[in-house]
């Protein structure tokens, strides 16, 4: 995965809880956590959000930044703003806010999403494949690749298609990313096809794209006349994203 695609504040956070842990249990400081972490948790969000904005006004060119790829994501991080500050707001005692409703809907669909990428890719040879608060990367040249489930949660995961050795028939990717990423880079020796689902999240296919608060779209299949070699990617992403690109 590309570093500025990498949540690195996610590091960050972690090191910052880490040092405030260690100088909790040294005397050094005296800082309840655990509430801590309940009340301001949503700020999570909110720098998730400002982060997506960032870097997809920073490091898309001039073309890119006119186009809708560019415009759903910049809604994705937005919506992922207002959630964390509506949130965050209801903590401090701003405005009441019920989230019951909410949370008893996402975790069901978090659920379902993941079975479900489980049982289309039950058939495959290659697996199962988890990135949990942790990355995969596999670029390494000559790797293998096989139709299988990559899971990301909370993680990335960077495919490198155009060193793998890629077979002469088809090849089902089933890509799940919950608040995570995945890359694909795909060789242009290769045909591919994709369908993506997206709920808070995006999903880019070369120069199309899907996103914003719930959306589906079965993108065009890019062929190539002289190869046998065929992908076929169904991707499905609650508040993360997945792009596949040459």
């Amino acid at each position: 995965m590309d570093s500025s695609r990498r949540p690195m504040w996610l590091g960050v956070v972690a090191i910052l809880l880490g040092l405030l842990w260690f100088f909790n249990n040294i005397g050094i400081t005296h800082v309840a956590i655990g509430r801590l972490i309940a009340v301001y948790w949503p700020v999570l969000f909110v720098i998730w959000g400002l982060e997506i904005i960032l870097r997809e006004i920073t490091y898309r060119s001039q073309a890119e930044s006119r186009s809708t790829g560019l415009r759903s994501t910049v809604l994705n991080g937005a919506i992922l703003v207002v959630i964390g500050a509506l949130i965050l707001g209801s903590n401090l005692g701003i405005w009441s806010l019920n989230l019951s409703v909410v949370w008893q809907v996402f975790w069901p669909v978090v659920l379902i999403l993941i079975g479900w990428s489980i049982l289309r890719g039950t058939t495959t040879t290659g697996g199962t494949h988890w990135a949990i608060m942790s990355g995969i990367e596999l670029r390494n040249k000559g790797w293998r690749l096989e139709s299988g489930n990559m899971i990301a949660f909370m993680g990335g995961i960077d495919l490198d298609l155009t060193v793998a050795e890629i077979p002469e028939k088809d090849t089902v990717l089933n890509l799940t990313a919950i608040m995570g990423g995945i890359d694909v880079r795909v060789p242009d020796n290769v045909n591919v096809e994709c369908e993506g689902t997206a709920i808070l999240g995006g999903v880019r296919f070369f120069n199309e794209s899907a996103g914003g608060l719930i959306s589906s779209r079965r993108f065009g299949g890019q062929e190539v006349d002289t190869s046998k070699k065929k992908v076929i990617v169904y991707c499905r992403t609650i508040m993360g994203g997945i792009e596949i690109k040459r």
